[in-house]
C-alpha cells in the first residue's frame, strides 16, 4: 500500500514537475531581454501615438523587451544611420522606405533566413511592396505601409477655372488649367522647395517618369525627354508661389489647407498631414495620375513602402525580430495603415483600419477614404515601384538647387540640365 501511495505521489511530483518546466519553458521564450534602439522618423502625431502602440504591444507579449525611438525627420534618418554605423555605435533596428542607401552603406541585416521559421508570411504582402525592399534578390525590410505618390487636386478652384479631372489628359491640359487656377491670391502649382531638397527631388522624379525618365539619368539618350521635364517646369513657374523656396511639406500643407493651392504632389500620407492645417480640405482634395509626357506613351505613379528593417551590427538581432514580428500584426498594421498611408499587408483587420480612421478623421472621413480609393485605383492602373537611386541624398541637393533658379527664372531648362548633369555626375564619380 505503502509502495502504491509512494508510486502516485511520485507520478503526481513527476507531472508537477513537467508542467512546471514546460510553463517555465513557454514563459522563458517570453522572457528574452533587450534594450533596443529604433531610428524611427515619426514626423507626424498619428506615427508617434503608432509608436506608443508598438511599445505596448511588445511590453505586454516580451515584458523585458524595451524600446527607445530615436526620432527625426525622413531626410536626416540616413545621415543619423551613417554616422552611428561609421562610430559603432549601432541601432537595432530602423524605419526605412528606399534601402539601396542603407544596403550600400552595409547597415542592413537580410532577413530571408529569419523568414524561413517565421510566423511573418511573405505572401500576404502585395509583390510591387515586396520589390521594393529588395536588393539583389535579398530582402531587408518588412513592409508595413503601402506609399503610392500622385497628385492632387483643389477641386473647388478646379471647378471655379472652368475644368473637371477628367480633363487633366495632358501636359498642356494641365498647364493650361494651373495657369486657370491662378488668380484672386491662388497659385496654380506649388511645390517645396525649401531643406535639403527632398521633396523638391520627389515632386521632380514624378514629373520625371511621366515622361519615361529617372532624375539620374543623364545619358546622351534621356537628354531631349530630360529637358522636356524641365521645360514642363519652367511653364508652370508663373504659377508657383514666390516662397516656396523656403518651405517644406509643412508650409506646403498649410498652403493646400488654406485653399490657395491648385495642385501639387503628395502621397497617401496626404491626409495625416494636411488635417492639423484644415478638416474641411480634405473633402475638397481628389488624387490623379499626372499624365504622360510628349516622349512617353502612358501615365506612371510611384510605388513604394515604409518598412522596418535591422541593422547588421545589432548585437540584439533576436529580440530585433521579436519586436518585427510584433509590429506586422494584423492589428498593428491597420492601426497605423487606417490613419496613414495603406497596410502592406492584405491581411491587416479591416475592422480595426475602418475605426481608426473614424477616430482620426472624425470630420473627415468621407473625404480621406475618397482620396484613399483614388490612390488605390491609381495603384492598380499605373503602379511602378519607385526608382532607387544610388546617392539620391546627394543629388537632391543638386536638382533642388537648378530647379529653384529654373523657377526663379535664373536658368532656360537647357541650362538647368547642364547643372543637373554635371551635378549628378560628381556625385556617381564621388561613390564609384
Amino acid at each position: 500500500m505503502r509502495r502504491r501511495i509512494s508510486l502516485f505521489l511520485s507520478l503526481v511530483l513527476a507531472v508537477c514537475l513537467l508542467w512546471s518546466v514546460t510553463g517555465l519553458a513557454k514563459q522563458s521564450g517570453n522572457q528574452i531581454s533587450a534594450n533596443l534602439r529604433i531610428l524611427y522618423p515619426g514626423t507626424s502625431e498619428v506615427e508617434k501615438a503608432w509608436a506608443e502602440s508598438l511599445k505596448k504591444a511588445v511590453s505586454q507579449k516580451y515584458p523585458n523587451i524595451k524600446i527607445e525611438y530615436i526620432f527625426l525627420n525622413w531626410s536626416d534618418i540616413e545621415k543619423k544611420l551613417a554616422v552611428m554605423v561609421a562610430s559603432g555605435d549601432y541601432p537595432d533596428m530602423m524605419n526605412v522606405q528606399d534601402v539601396i542607401n542603407p544596403v550600400a552603406m552595409n547597415a542592413l541585416e537580410p532577413l530571408d533566413e529569419y523568414l524561413k521559421k517565421s510566423s511573418i508570411k511573405i505572401s500576404d504582402y502585395s509583390p510591387a511592396y515586396l520589390e521594393y525592399s529588395k536588393v539583389n534578390g535579398k530582402l531587408y525590410s518588412i513592409p508595413l505601409l503601402g506609399i503610392v505618390y500622385a497628385h492632387i487636386i483643389n477641386t473647388d478652384l478646379l471647378k471655379s477655372a472652368g475644368y473637371k479631372m477628367s480633363d487633366l489628359k495632358s501636359w498642356d491640359a494641365v498647364k493650361a488649367a494651373v495657369k486657370a487656377m491662378s488668380k484672386n491670391g491662388k497659385y496654380g502649382y506649388a511645390m517645396a522647395n525649401g531643406g535639403t531638397g527632398r521633396f523638391s527631388f520627389r515632386d521632380f522624379m514624378m514629373l520625371c517618369l511621366s515622361n519615361d525618365v529617372t532624375p539620374d539619368d543623364i545619358s546622351d539618350a534621356s537628354k531631349a525627354k530630360y529637358i522636356e521635364v524641365l521645360k514642363l517646369v519652367g511653364d508652370l513657374s508663373p504659377y508657383m508661389p514666390k516662397s516656396q523656396i523656403t518651405w517644406l511639406y509643412p508650409e506646403l500643407y498649410k498652403a493646400w489647407g488654406a485653399g490657395s493651392v491648385g495642385m501639387m504632389h503628395t502621397g497617401t500620407y496626404f491626409t495625416a498631414n494636411a488635417i492639423s492645417h484644415s478638416t474641411e480640405i480634405i473633402g475638397k482634395t481628389r488624387a490623379f495620375v499626372f499624365p504622360h509626357g510628349p516622349s512617353a506613351s502612358k501615365p506612371r505613379a510611384m510605388v513604394a513602402n515604409a518598412g522596418f528593417a535591422m541593422i547588421k551590427g545589432s548585437k540584439q538581432k533576436e529580440a530585433a525580430w521579436k519586436v518585427m514580428e510584433v509590429l506586422n500584426s494584423k492589428q498593428l498594421a491597420a492601426r497605423l495603415g487606417g490613419a496613414i498611408n495603406l497596410p502592406a499587408s492584405t491581411k491587416a483587420d479591416k475592422k480595426v483600419l475602418n475605426e481608426v480612421a473614424k477616430q482620426t478623421y472624425p470630420q473627415s472621413y468621407q473625404g480621406h477614404l475618397t482620396v484613399l480609393k483614388d490612390f488605390s485605383e491609381i495603384a492598380k492602373k499605373y503602379g511602378v515601384p519607385q526608382p532607387r537611386i544610388y546617392g539620391q541624398p546627394q543629388m537632391e541637393l543638386v536638382v533642388q538647387g537648378a530647379l529653384v533658379r529654373l523657377t526663379n527664372g535664373e536658368l532656360t531648362p537647357a541650362a538647368a540640365y547642364d547643372e543637373i548633369r554635371k551635378g549628378i555626375q560628381r556625385v556617381k564619380d564621388e561613390l564609384k
